[in-house]
């Protein structure tokens, strides 16, 4: 059995858009995504990639400006005589203040109409700098740094969702001893065929957090059934995940089936909280939970005095 080791993950940090986490340096044209400040090559600060794209915007700005100038410039040049020079040089002052305030109004308009071409054209320099990153992984894989290589595929699990980042989470996840403060994850390391080394995750997850059993865990659960109850104490795993279920009414009416299915395996406070829900509301459409409940209570909790009267 693999030894499991006690860990205090690094915060990861809170965005409101996963770009938000990319960082840029200028000098290498390298990309980002870890915790690191400044450039490995260089030692340069990196940028954050907004403030990148907003540099690249203000030189075609300045570019606009400077054709500008160069135009008022021939026309002055150009002109034969004195009105026409003053009227050129008029013309082209109001030309020149009426772009200026454009860009003072509508300047950031402009900058965030260019981020996403921006962001296209760095695609390439953005995933080569990801398997830079995949590659430090290996490296912490082999010299059994297992926190370091977590931490490293769960920044790049934000812009990558395959099935061979999510499996890798969960590779390392199961090194670590699971514990409620920790900032764990699941639904995003949901694969979306069956895994065994997932299942052994789920087991551990939802004593610890049960809270995160949210609806993409309840759909896998109930569509890999079959596979989850060849495993040991796989009876007990679906029980632990229907009582999860419980937490939500919305999640109890659409998984009503899993919940009654597995019952008598739902952990006794969960099935508390479930006989007293389907006492309070047997005829909105529970009438079949009602009779699973009614049977497991009258079966296993007759003489419960937390059960008296809700059966």
């Amino acid at each position: 059995m693999r030894k499991k080791i006690g860990v205090l993950f690094r915060k990861t940090q809170k965005t409101a858009y996963t770009f938000e986490r990319l960082k840029a340096c200028k000098h290498c044209h390298t990309y980002h995504v870890l915790w690191d400040t400044h450039c490995e090559e260089c030692g340069r600060e990196y940028q954050p990639i907004r403030k990148l794209s907003a540099s690249v915007t203000r030189r075609y700005v300045q570019t606009r400006f400077l054709l500008m100038v160069l135009f008022v410039c021939l026309a002055i040049l150009c002109a034969k005589s004195l009105p026409q020079i003053l009227i050129a040089g008029g013309v082209g002052i109001l030309l020149l203040a009426l772009f200026y305030w454009m860009q003072k109004k509508y300047g950031s308009y402009e900058r965030d109409a260019q981020f996403l071409p921006f962001l296209s054209q760095e695609q390439d320099a953005i995933k080569k700098s990801l398997v830079h990153h995949l590659e430090e992984i290996g490296a912490d894989v082999k010299a059994e740094r297992y926190k370091d290589a977590y931490e490293k595929i769960r920044e790049i699990g934000h812009f990558i969702h395959s099935d061979t980042i999510k499996i890798r989470k969960i590779m390392f996840l199961n090194h670590f001893i699971l514990r409620k403060d920790m900032e764990l994850e699941l639904e995003t390391v949901t694969p979306s065929t069956y895994d065994k080394d997932f299942v052994e995750y789920l087991r551990e997850v939802i004593k610890v957090q049960p809270s995160l059993v949210k609806k993409s865990v309840l759909d896998y659960a109930r569509r890999y059934k079959a596979y989850i109850l060849l495993q040991e104490n796989g009876e007990q795993l679906m029980g632990q995940i229907a009582g999860a279920a419980l937490r939500m009414r919305p999640y109890i009416d659409q998984y009503q089936d899993l919940i009654i299915e597995f019952i008598d395996f739902i952990p006794r406070d969960r099935f508390l909280r479930l006989a007293k829900l389907v006492h309070t509301h047997r005829h909105e459409g529970w009438e079949l939970l009602y009779a699973a409940t009614k049977r497991r209570v009258d079966a296993q909790f007759a003489f419960d005095p937390d059960f008296a009267g809700i059966s």
